[in-house]
């Protein structure tokens, strides 16, 4: 990928507020005197862009090129003076004309070391305090990054934690996990916290511009204060606010780019290609194969000088190389005043995708605006809104090789003309044979626009009760509308199928959040100890609907945008019956909780915190709704004992321990009962439609399946060196989730799995993490960090429901392969399952009968026919296999483990 970044950063605009109705926050009677003077660093060069404010008031300016300034203030003003690489100052005016401020350098150190906080369950912690193994990266670091999505803008900077992205396409979902994955069947998702509220594929919906901090907890001493969705890590995102007594300031960052292909498969040219073809046709000498290669590609001794001449047409260049554009724009508003800050963020995305007709678009406003309406109570509010489309059927889809765009452009003939029918024509029969078309027709018949809607509003109320008691209320409502509309045109294999008509497909699917959330946290110091306490209370509700409608026969002249927007076109052809469209309900799933925890520090060297949830799920049956998952951790600041009070170069080495239980309860609502449901496949014909009948859900209730539970321990250390210049950790840890939440196939009739809570598996792995600031100047800033992790994933247990004396089963994936996947006690998860091959079946592996130009695998020569050649008799060329088991043939008995995902 090549990329071009043009940017324009901290476009500041300012002005001097200067208005009869500030005055009276000095009072009518204050008289306004003009300041002005020169703000250099401390190497006496002037500093351009340094604001300048008067305390407590809108009145402010900023420094020009040459560093100068000037504003009316009171007389008796304090003016406060920031500059981004330099520390802050205050400055009195005492009735003077002229201030000149020599700006000291910005100490990022002393940051680190004094104000540096992690959220951390419900509550920031200071960082040095934190006893838990929690990653964290700050929105400083992401701004300058040219990336459109804040999955994008983490990957590879938090040991343990995996950014994967689906495919390459633009917007294609993105999967993160933390520590390796637990679960068999189910999701391996973290938990996504935004500003306090649960978001699902948050990641996905962020500007890496507007983030002021990520936070991943990856050991349950951390995350069981979640509960149920703690199993898989938590990841805490705090979006960017507003900063009270400032003046307004605008910024816009903007960037753009371009991506291209850089790697192709070598294909064959025309000739190489037809000469394949003619071995193909002519390998078992039967008339039928013989005369159709001579009918499409011409006789065997015309194929040179018919071919060699003719030009190469490499699909992939056409399908996948264009030049891909992106362009991306933030645009920040943000300011306060003596009580109110606010934040605006505005930020539009287009990217082009490298294949045809691929693209993404996404537009997202988000406001932030809080108040101290007095001293002890504090609101604000949050609302967030995205709309993004993706444009494109991707790549590939799961499951069917024919819809796979990569094998199309690969495979197709590659060559414009030569044959009986055109390349620029479809080819029915080619088709049919080879399941292969044109890949630039292909694409445009498939059509597929996926738009989403993306709303979040919350809001908060903070009112401190005592000066170390307060008390936080937190509600917030998450929308999500997806409408996908998918197109296939006379050409695709769906729609030869039907009469070679074309076929729509409308989708519509609405998600409902809402979470409110009430916490009560109490703190005091008292000689050499610190106490902190949290008791809380949580609700999350979450239902849905959406609906489905398959609509066939569209006239075959008929566009997409046409056939999305005129379903009633289509016209069943005599005798035949149209799908009847089906909506649902997502059942509602209601979570009720209660937690607590308590920090204890003493001598600001021993560190305690242990915490509590209690979750109550409707996911499951009375008797087994409430799960409960406590956790410990214990830290020791080995740096503030007196061995180590003398050594300068230590700031700090601190050991930590943690022990937690969190839980999982991720399958749909309401399985631990039998219900019906209504679809065609179910119903009978009446007239010219469906009518759906009622049947009951292939997956059969289970009303013992319980809570998934996870068990971490997790050690660690944490070291700062050098004045702060050299800085990291080390964590080990073992994970092991039981009663697993697995999708069991089950004998039974009528039934085709159940969920069962059936095995075990182990997570365990080291963390590596090494940072360090390299240079340190006022105009330019190295800073250079690393992080290791390895994890290692087994699975120790099945359950009882594999079968009495097995210790394994076969998973399927959804890919051509069938069964390819293997769930074995004693290998990783998703560990691969298949054959091994053994090059290509030689000549020398066969007999030659010259009379009936034959060729018959040699005795002991093993033969695959039935499992890699559809029962046809091996060749000279073909894929051959190897015989695992010696037993002379290749059958299923022959495949093995070949590697983990």
């Amino acid at each position: 990928m090549s990329g071009l970044k043009l940017g324009i950063q901290s476009a500041f605009i300012k002005t001097t507020i200067a208005s009869v109705f500030l005055l009276p926050a000095f009072g009518l009677a204050q008289e306004l005197i003009k300041v002005a003077g020169t703000i250099t660093s401390d190497q006496n060069k002037p500093v351009q862009n340094v604001e300048i404010t008067v305390r407590n008031s809108k009145f402010s300016t900023m420094t020009d090129k040459a560093g100068k300034y000037e504003l009316n203030v009171p007389k008796n003003a304090t003016l406060v003076i920031r500059s981004k690489g330099f520390e802050e100052q205050e400055m009195n005016v005492d009735g003077k004309n002229v201030i000149n401020i020599v700006l000291a350098k910005y100490d990022s150190s002393k940051e680190k070391s004094i104000d540096e906080v992690v959220l951390v369950g419900y509550t920031k912690v200071s960082k040095k305090d934190v006893t838990n193994a929690v990653s964290s990266v700050k929105g400083e670091a992401l701004k300058d990054m040219p990336v459109n999505s804040a999955a994008e803008a983490i990957q590879g900077r938090l040991a343990g934690v995996q950014v994967q992205t689906s495919e390459g396409s633009p917007g294609a979902e993105v999967d993160i996990k933390v520590r390796g994955g637990t679960s068999i069947t189910g999701s391996n998702a973290p938990l996504y916290i935004v500003d306090g509220i649960q978001m699902d594929n948050a990641m996905s919906l962020l500007s890496p511009k507007e983030i002021e901090s990520i936070e991943v907890l990856k050991d349950a001493s951390s995350t069981s204060i979640y509960g149920s969705r703690g199993a898989n890590g938590i990841v805490l995102i705090t979006t960017k606010s507003g900063r009270k007594r400032v003046g307004t300031t605008i910024n816009y960052n903007g960037f753009t780019g371009v991506r291209k292909i850089m790697n192709t498969l070598d294909v064959l040219d025309p000739y190489e290609f037809v000469l394949y073809q003619y071995e193909l046709y002519n390998k078992a000498n039967v008339e039928t194969d013989v005369l159709a290669f001579a009918t499409r590609y011409g006789a065997y001794s015309e194929l040179e000088s018919k071919y060699k001449s003719v030009k190469k047409r490499d699909w992939q260049d056409e399908l996948f190389g264009s030049e891909a554009f992106n362009f991306t724009h933030n645009l920040t508003l943000n300011g306060g005043s003596e009580k109110s800050a606010f934040s605006l963020t505005l930020n539009h995305v287009e990217e082009d995708g490298i294949m045809l007709g691929s693209g993404f678009k996404r537009s997202m406003a988000n406001f932030k605006y809080d108040y101290d309406i007095s001293k002890k109570l504090k609101v604000g509010f949050n609302t967030r809104y995205s709309r993004s489309m993706i444009n494109g059927v991707g790549t590939s889809n799961s499951g069917s090789q024919g819809n796979n765009r990569l094998r199309n452009s690969v495979r197709y003939q590659p060559f414009e003309g030569g044959s009986n029918v055109p390349v620029d024509d479809f080819d029915p029969n080619y088709a049919t044979n080879t399941n292969l078309v044109n890949p630039l027709i292909l694409n445009d018949n498939e059509v597929r626009n996926n738009g989403s809607n993306d709303l979040l509003l919350n809001a908060y109320l903070n009112y401190n009760i005592t000066k170390d008691l307060s008390f936080r209320s937190v509600i917030g409502y998450v929308q999500r509308d997806i409408a996908t509309n998918q197109f296939w045109g006379t050409v695709t294999s769906a729609a030869r199928a039907n009469a070679d008509m074309p076929i729509v497909q409308l989708d519509r699917s609405q998600t409902r959040r809402i979470t409110n959330t009430n916490t009560l946290n109490y703190t005091k110091k008292f000689g050499g100890h610190k106490v902190d306490f949290l008791l809380g209370q949580e609700t999350i509700q979450t239902d849905g609907e959406s609906s489905y409608n398959y609509v066939k026969w569209f006239p075959k002249s008929i566009l997409p945008n046409e056939a999305f927007a005129n379903i009633q076109s289509a016209t069943p052809p005599a005798g035949m019956v149209q799908d009847a469209a089906r909506t649902a309900s997502l059942a509602p799933d209601r979570l009720a909780s209660f937690f607590a925890r308590a920090n204890y520090i003493f001598a600001n060297k021993y560190i305690a915190t242990f915490s509590v949830r209690a979750d109550g799920s409707n996911v499951f049956k009375d008797g087994n709704r409430w799960g409960y998952f406590p956790a410990g951790s214990l830290a020791w600041k080995i740096n503030e004992e007196n061995f180590l009070k003398d050594v300068n170069w230590v700031d700090e080495l601190k050991m930590r321990v943690g022990y937690g239980l969190s839980g999982n309860n991720r399958i749909t609502s309401y399985l631990w009962a039998n219900f019906y449901s209504t679809n065609a496949n179910n119903g009978y014909t009446f007239g010219t439609a469906v009518t759906p009948g009622a049947a009951l859900s292939t997956t059969q209730a289970n009303p013992n399946v319980s809570w998934e539970a996870t068990v971490s321990k997790n050690a660690g250390f944490d070291f700062e060196f050098f004045n702060h210049r050299l800085y990291g950790s080390v964590d080990g840890y073992i994970t092991d989730t039981k009663d697993l939440l697995v999708l069991a196939k089950v004998p039974f009739p009528g039934y085709n799995n159940q969920f069962q809570n059936s095995g075990k598996t182990r997570n365990k792995g080291l963390e590596f993490t090494v940072g360090g600031i390299i240079v340190n100047k006022e105009d330019f800033t190295w800073k250079t960090d690393i992080n290791i992790s390895a994890n290692k994933n087994e699975i120790l247990s099945l359950g009882s429901g594999v079968g009495p004396g097995m210790d394994s089963y076969l998973v399927q994936s959804g890919g051509i392969g069938g069964f390819d996947f293997i769930a074995k006690v004693g290998s990783p998860v998703g560990t691969y399952y298949g054959y091994v091959t053994e090059g290509r079946y030689e000549i020398s592996d066969f007999n030659y009968n010259a009379t009936t130009q034959a060729y018959t695998l040699k005795s002991g020569i093993p033969s695959n026919s039935s499992i890699a050649l559809g029962s046809k008799a091996p060749q000279p060329g073909d894929l051959k296999l190897k015989d695992l088991n010696g037993d002379g043939q290749i059958t299923e008995a022959d495949r093995q483990e070949l590697g983990s995902a």
